[in-house]
């Protein structure tokens, strides 16, 4: 049985000047496959692994290529046009990826990105769609704080931005735990910072927990140190200089300095930080 918008074991049937047409490996799924645009050269017989997807008169394709996302999968595409009823996506494979103007959650632009799921449209085709938030949970409660999981960036709010967590789950990472600019359809490394009572996620891109907080109060008490006792890193610092120091977020880096401060480490001035004597 033929797996569509995934990748499948075919057989070539058949040679044609500018075309295979392929068939299933196994079972009696006798659809045959159109497979183009490859300079690889294949013999009658001969057993491929490729990807297949439909066209859009409805019939099946292949491509011996990986396309960025198969079906029931999120990717970063670029948009590279569009229609009177839709847009095309660059997802790694010809021809680009359609999206029906439907299944777009906002205007868009061409050459931007966007995250993309690929989905199944009522006839069976593959499509693509940027409305994604329907297929996340946002209970992420079978998860543990400080888990290291996936996370693909897919839209911006007043708070942070707004993950794809282990492809399955919506977090958000707040801007205020942000070691480094990031942008839309980036994938990054993260952990769990706090799993909420209503099982949604916060994320932070740095692993947060004792080790971690004593490490960073160690390396500023060092800091000081080095530079007589006084620092002009404080918490109205930008973020940019506090991870050019520290390598860390301004968040992390005010509850570091609030933590010494508290055990009467170090005194914090309008626009300095000193070393308790």
């Amino acid at each position: 049985m033929l797996k569509i918008g995934q990748r499948n074991q075919l057989v070539v049937k058949e040679i044609f000047p500018l075309a295979y047409s392929l068939t299933a490996l196994k079972g009696d799924d006798e659809s045959e496959v159109q497979l183009k645009d490859t300079d690889i050269t294949l013999t009658q017989g001969q057993k491929v692994d490729a990807f297949v997807y439909t066209l859009a008169d409805g019939s099946l394709a292949a491509s011996l290529a990986s396309p960025k996302a198969e079906a029931g999968q999120f990717a970063a595409m670029v948009l590279m046009g569009a229609s009177t009823h839709g847009y095309f996506f660059d997802w790694g494979i010809k021809p680009d990826l359609y999206m029906p103007e439907t299944q777009a959650h906002t205007d868009l632009d061409i050459g931007s990105t966007y995250v993309v799921r690929v989905v199944f449209d009522k006839a069976g085709k593959v499509i693509g769609t940027t409305k994604i938030e329907r297929f996340l949970e946002d209970d992420g409660s079978d998860l543990t704080s400080q888990q290291q999981v996936d996370l693909l960036i897919y839209g911006q709010t007043p708070l942070g931005y707004k993950a794809i967590v282990n492809n399955r789950y919506q977090g958000l990472l707040y801007k205020s735990d942000l070691i480094t600019s990031i942008s839309i359809g980036q994938s990054l490394s993260g952990y769990i910072k706090h799993i909420r009572d209503d099982g949604k996620l916060d994320l932070s891109l740095q692993l947060q927990n004792q080790d971690t907080r004593t490490s960073l109060s160690q390396a500023i008490i060092d800091d000081l140190e080095a530079h007589d006792g006084m620092s002009t890193l404080t918490d109205k610092s930008s973020p940019e200089e506090i991870f050019a120091r520290f390598k860390v977020s301004k968040a992390a880096y005010k509850k570091a300095i609030g933590s010494l401060y508290k055990s009467r480490k170090i005194r914090i001035e309008k626009n300095c930080l000193y070393l308790q004597q």
